[in-house]
């Protein structure tokens, strides 16, 4: 008997199938956990972002926007004239028999009255509101200017927080490596290396843990006192742009550079710095502060106070009313006709009883027009005296600033070299060597908080200048 081998087609068929299955479910599975297992990469607010979600969760911005739309429509409504009154009414009824055709001065009248303005009170009356709501156009103007500086101010003094437990990595990082030698020659038997020496150094190690006490929570309070402006709490998982990591930090440990570019930064979010120093310099401050939103409010209230003047003169004038009515009559119980009646009125009161009253309205009208405009002269005076005294502090912080840099830091860090080489060739004292290495990162957090104070400065004065620049555009314009 002969058999013959007949392969089978659907069983090995069946397996491959199952092998491409389980190789396209092993993919799968690896490419789902790969996707979610991505780190979180932290989220970044800059200053742009950080004045943009100011300006749009800011409710006093809303609110002056409905109040600007409210007064807007008080405007139109009160351009119009009060509504006419119609009256309806049966007159000279007989009482013996209320009958409408009994007596000839029976009728039935219907009148319309209409009252007019007294004098232009309802033009100024609009004008008033108008005004009122082209105040809030300013007063959001003033506001949006304002929370750019807050919030600018803020930003800034999370940077120096941020960027101060920076410096105190970099003064650990000093430390250890001090740690490290003084420990080494203590260990190899060096005459001149003491236990002592070691120990001053871990006590200027533990000393540390103080100042990233404080760090930290100058870092809170500045991450706090910024998200008042955005509307919700800050999460720990936003940082700042363009901070540097640990690793970073310490391989440009100390040298002379600037942490942030923070005059960029200020270019970026505001305008060209060297363009708002020029106009600086070329600006007179009374002159040109004259046009800054907090003095244009008052200007604006002002006009407002001449409008309530003139309403109060205008209670001086007579009101008019007119009225003009229609009398039916029946015709008489014995059929003759009868005519009906067309009465027409003006009515007119007499504002000359009460002059001592009316008086007394224009008087105090105009007091509060001449304090207005005074307000705005002190206001004036005010901004242009905080303008002298910014600009004499930003000449005072640029200065000291090219000093740091182009100086003291220098200085500073020969001395640090200069003193271990000292203890090194053990003719220096580890107190020195310890000083000068901690003088290196005090001096670099001087320099930190001068560019800070600085940018600070700039914000403030750009608070004043460029507000001030825009409306005065406008105006001519």
């Amino acid at each position: 008997m002969t058999y013959y081998l007949v392969p089978n087609n659907e069983s090995e068929g069946a397996k491959a199938f199952y092998k491409i299955s389980a190789v396209f479910t092993v993919f799968f599975v690896l490419s789902f956990f790969l996707l979610f297992a991505q780190p979180v990469r932290a989220q970044w607010l800059s200053l742009e972002h950080a004045l943009e979600l100011a300006i749009q969760h800011d409710p006093l911005l809303k609110g002056n926007e409905h109040r600007k739309h409210g007064f807007q429509a008080e405007a139109e409504a009160s351009s119009y004239w009060e509504n006419p009154q119609i009256s309806v009414s049966v007159q000279n009824l007989p009482t013996d028999g209320l009958a409408l055709d009994q007596e000839p001065m029976t009728q039935f009248r219907v009148g319309v009255k209409q009252q007019l303005p007294r004098g232009n009170e309802n033009q100024y009356s609009q004008k008033k509101y108008q005004v009122m709501a082209s105040k809030m156009s300013i007063e959001s103007q003033a506001r949006k200017a304002w929370l750019k500086r807050e919030v600018t101010i803020a930003w800034f003094d999370w940077i120096y927080a941020a960027r101060r437990i920076g410096l105190l990595d970099q003064e650990r990082s000093l430390l250890t490596q001090l740690l490290d030698f003084t420990d080494s020659r203590y260990s190899q038997g060096v005459v001149a290396a003491a236990q002592k020496d070691v120990l001053q150094v871990r006590l200027a190690l533990l000393s540390l843990d103080d100042k990233y006490i404080q760090a930290y929570q100058q870092e809170n309070e500045a991450r706090a006192a910024l998200s008042k402006w955005l509307g919700a709490p800050l999460d720990e998982a936003v940082s700042l742009p363009l901070a540097l990591s640990k690793s970073e930090s310490k391989s440009k440990s100390l040298s002379g550079q600037p942490f942030l570019e923070l005059d960029a930064i200020l270019n970026r979010s505001y305008t060209s710095l060297a363009s708002l120093l020029a106009f600086i310099d070329s600006s007179e401050p009374f002159s040109i502060l004259q046009h800054h939103p907090e003095a244009m409010l008052l200007q604006f209230q002002t006009q407002i106070e001449k409008q309530d003047l003139n309403i109060a003169r205008e209670q001086t004038k007579s009101q008019w009313a007119f009225e003009a009515s229609y009398g039916y009559r029946q015709d008489a119980q014995n059929g003759a006709s009868r005519a009906d009646f067309v009465s027409l009125g003006v009515q007119v009161d007499l504002p000359f009883f009460n002059k001592s009253r009316q008086d007394a309205s224009i008087s105090s009208a105009a007091s509060r027009v001449n304090a207005s405009e005074t307000d705005f002269r002190l206001k004036v005076n005010e901004l242009a005296a905080k303008a002298e005294m910014l600009k004499s502090r930003l000449s005072g912080l640029s200065e000291r600033k090219a000093f740091y840099e182009t100086t003291l830091i220098g200085e500073v860090q020969q001395l640090s070299e200069a003193e271990l080489t000292a203890y090194t060739t053990d003719t220096g004292d580890i107190d020195d060597v310890v000083n000068a290495n901690l003088k290196q990162v005090e001096v670099q957090e001087d320099l930190l908080k001068i560019e800070v104070e600085r940018a600070k400065t700039l914000a403030s004065l750009a608070y004043l200048y460029l507000s001030s620049n825009a409306n005065l555009l406008q105006r001519e314009q």
